[in-house]
């Protein structure tokens, strides 16, 4: 085979397919050594052999049956690596707003209720562009050139800014809009506290933007730690800072909780920031013309990218929190015994979900990282399955063993306690299913099937707002409403993955993009 390559005289491709004979078990690795690059004749075929190297050491390329059934490849420890950091970090948020909530009801029953209406507005508003966070991380991670990563990670922080800055412009300008919207009138008591905090929190908009930009550059890396620093950063600030500015002598009140949180989350965009610039991450254009015009060339194909991702993962996220929305109303409409059940049901599930979204991290930047070689996207995907299936079950059994105390411990109301026991089966049944989406859903994400995900997100959404239409109660919000939604979005991703499996190739030499030549080469 290799002298067939070498008289086709296709240096670029006989380089690589060298390269990954020396490092088949045919060539043992004590009987065989590389000491240099230089033999490669091109810069894609010394990539390749870097790349090879880094592989585990059980991974094999011969002909056997067990190499036919795709490569044995220890997912274990990369997943864990990212899974674990990505999950600690990600519980900074709710940690964020539970001590917000702490400080801010020793205010009073005013100052607490103007806070859960601007945590309401604040959740949608910045919660659809965490959306950005996966995008990023895919473009990033996908990126074949260290360049390209660093014009990718400069122009979605310009994106993110220029989005924070505007969002920053709309809450200061139609703040009081948005709380009439949520039932805070001029003329009600929570007016003065929610405009207050709203007004002031509304300052972080930038710094948020920049954080969920950082986060996905960071993950395209395979670096999960940085994330972790820089939110375990916000939470101690928001801790020291919150009695300092809310109670005397300073006594900002409920604009101190919001001033705290704003200094929070500067300060953990200053550690990205740090870290950025340490590992040289930001891509400066060169002075010459010459390359200031192929920069110019390059930097519009990436910004077209990040724009169609970061648009169609942001209507993605929008479609699924108005479906949340929609869940929520329909519960107030049916009474309050109800709605009350479907706010601890809800807060006691996005607890565990955040629990599974750590394997979904890990999960979308491996898949980035292999998207183009079938066998091992196929291997991925299969462990991935695996993993969601057992987090799965273990979240459903450690949720049917605490339901048993979730209704006393939330609740007094007799009524409100009979609706959580017979919501905690439900809740429990449908941890496997969740896992699975997120997972399947990351990896769809980390194969760059934005738009598709985004469509079938959107008619999963839609199709659950006509089960919860038709819904009498709570428990049938969401043993139909939510199951339909999870069931749709799953479906979704499976025929996306599907598609990614389809236009992926069998080997690491070729890509989709060199698919002609090497039907030629044939």
């Amino acid at each position: 085979k290799i002298l067939i390559f070498i008289l086709l005289g296709s240096s670029q491709y006989c380089d690589a397919f060298i390269t990954r004979q020396l490092t088949s078990p045919l060539f043992p690795k004590k009987s065989f050594k590389i000491s240099s690059t230089r033999h490669l004749t091109t810069k894609s075929a010394r990539k390749r052999f870097l790349l090879l190297a880094q592989f585990p050491n059980d991974i094999s390329f011969g002909g056997s049956e067990e190499d036919r059934n795709g490569p044995k490849i220890d997912w274990l420890k990369p997943t864990l690596a990212i899974a674990i950091p990505a999950w600690v970090g990600m519980m900074a948020d709710p940690i964020l707003s539970l001590i917000d909530t702490a400080f801010v009801g020793r205010l009073g029953s005013n100052e607490l209720a103007a806070l859960g209406a601007c945590t309401s507005i604040f959740h949608l508003a910045f919660q659809s562009f965490r959306a950005t966070t996966m995008a990023t991380t895919t473009l990033v991670a996908s990126s074949e050139t260290e360049e390209e990563k660093k014009r990718v990670i400069n122009l979605s922080l310009m994106f993110g800014f220029g989005v924070g800055w505007t969002m920053l412009l709309f809450l200061m300008k139609l703040g009081p809009w948005c709380l009439a919207r949520m039932g805070v009138a001029s003329s009600s008591s929570l007016y003065e506290p929610a405009v207050s905090y709203l007004s002031a929190r509304a300052w972080a908009a930038p710094a948020v933007l920049g954080l969920v930009v950082s986060e996905g550059a960071f993950r395209g890396y395979g670096d999960t730690l940085v994330p972790l620093i820089s939110s375990t950063t916000a939470a101690v600030m928001n801790l020291v800072l919150d009695p300092i500015l809310i109670f005397p002598p300073i006594g900002l009140g409920v604009a101190g909780a919001a001033a705290a949180t704003v200094l929070s989350q500067v300060g953990a965009f200053a550690i990205y920031g740090y870290y950025l610039m340490k590992k040289k991450m930001l891509f400066s254009v060169p002075l010459k013309s010459k390359s200031r015009s192929k920069g110019r060339g390059k930097s519009r194909n990436v910004i077209l990218s990040i724009l169609g991702a970061n648009f169609a993962m942001m209507a993605k996220q929008s479609s699924l929190l108005l479906g949340w929305a929609y869940a929520t109303a329909k519960a107030t409409r049916l009474g309050k015994e109800h709605v009350a059940a479907h706010q601890v049901a809800l807060s006691f599930w996005l607890v565990f979900a955040l629990w599974l979204d750590g394997a979904a991290v890990a999960a979308q930047v491996l898949t980035s990282q292999s998207r183009r070689v079938r066998s091992n996207l196929r291997s991925l995907s299969k462990y991935m399955a695996k993993l969601a299936i057992w987090q799965g079950l273990a979240t459903s059994f450690l949720i049917y063993i605490l339901g048993r105390w979730v209704p006393m411990i939330f609740t007094t109301s007799i009524g409100v306690r009979q609706h959580l026991v017979s919501l905690m089966p439900h809740l429990a049944l449908q941890q496997v299913l969740t896992s699975l989406t997120l997972v399947a859903e990351a990896i769809a994400v980390g194969g760059k099937q934005f738009s598709f995900l985004a469509f079938g997100t959107t008619l999963s959404t839609l199709l659950s707002v006509q089960q919860i239409q038709r819904a009498s109660s709570v428990e049938q919000i969401w043993s139909r409403g939510i199951a339909v939604l999870f069931i749709g979005r799953l479906a979704t991703a499976l025929i996306a993955i599907s598609r990614l499996l389809f236009y992926s190739t069998d080997g690491g030499i070729f890509t989709a993009a060199t698919e002609t030549k090497r039907e030629d080469i044939k």
